[in-house]
């Protein structure tokens, strides 16, 4: 893997600092959180899964439903992660090809429920295409625990800042 995106980057720092239970929330942060699907006040949206094929985006919005944006905005905004999401989620599909990271599969289970009123000040938004869909169950229905080759790859992508970071196998 040569020549990766600066959002490839970020994914893999944020892999490497949740690993050694650190935390890296860059811009890519954002999303690697909302695949968690937390609900929580500072997240700006997160994903939930109705079925395993079937993932709703919610945004968080605690405006009053009159001083909220129109339908066509809001569409609008939402269509605009879309590209994010597949780079991401794509990228994860590489790193686990690739051997980079061992993926372990959970599926539905411990995902967060719907909180209490959350149509009061989350947003829905669910209009995805299967390519998406099945990205958003790939990263978001599972673990990622990253192997020796990504520590190496890291480490070559930020050898002066990351050295001491790397763990020692012997």
């Amino acid at each position: 893997m040569t020549d990766l995106s600066r959002t490839q980057k970020e994914v893999i720092n944020y892999l490497i600092a949740e690993n050694e239970g650190t935390h890296s929330f860059g811009k890519v942060g954002t999303y690697m959180r909302a695949f968690s699907g937390i609900f929580h006040v500072e997240m700006p949206f997160t994903f939930y899964f109705l079925s395993e094929a079937h993932p709703i985006m919610y945004v968080y919005d605690p405006r009053p439903a009159d001083k909220r944006s129109s339908r066509t905005v809001f569409q609008h905004e939402c269509n605009q992660k879309k590209q994010k999401i597949l780079e991401i989620t794509g990228f994860f599909e590489d790193l686990t090809e690739n051997g980079y990271v061992r993926r372990i599969y959970r599926g539905l289970r411990g995902r967060t429920e719907l909180p209490e009123h959350y149509d009061r000040v989350w947003r829905k938004y669910s209009d995805f295409y299967s390519n998406i869909m099945a990205g958003l169950a790939f990263a978001c229905l599972a673990d990622f625990v990253p192997k020796l080759k990504l520590y190496k790859l890291w480490k070559a992508l930020k050898p002066a800042a990351t050295a001491q970071a790397v763990p020692r196998v012997g």
